[in-house]
């Protein structure tokens, strides 16, 4: 998959303007580029974890583990662990 994203990528920034409109290319290198976004959250990333240190008992709750995407930083459901975010669809190695 790696091989496809530099490929797409190569062609993204060499799509040069020449017998075509201007907005047939712009289409072109729009779509690319939306592939090459869609390609990439296929590629599991590790989840952030922003959870801060527990203080005490009373702060339990406020404290709790949070754990985000790391493409979007939406909050990820940690009972699921699921594999993808279900925000963005962002692929998630959970390790």
């Amino acid at each position: 998959m790696n091989k496809v994203i530099e490929d797409l990528n190569w062609f993204y920034k060499t799509l040069d303007i020449g017998g075509k409109t201007a907005e047939f290319y712009e289409a072109q290198k729009s779509i690319i580029l939306q592939a090459l976004i869609e390609l990439e959250k296929q590629i599991p990333m590790k989840p952030i974890n922003k959870t801060k240190p527990d203080n005490g008992v009373a702060q339990h709750y406020e404290n709790c583990h949070i754990v985000v995407c790391p493409s979007c930083a939406g909050r990820l459901k940690l009972k699921s662990k699921g594999n993808y975010c279900d925000k963005c669809g962002q692929a998630i190695k959970w390790e």
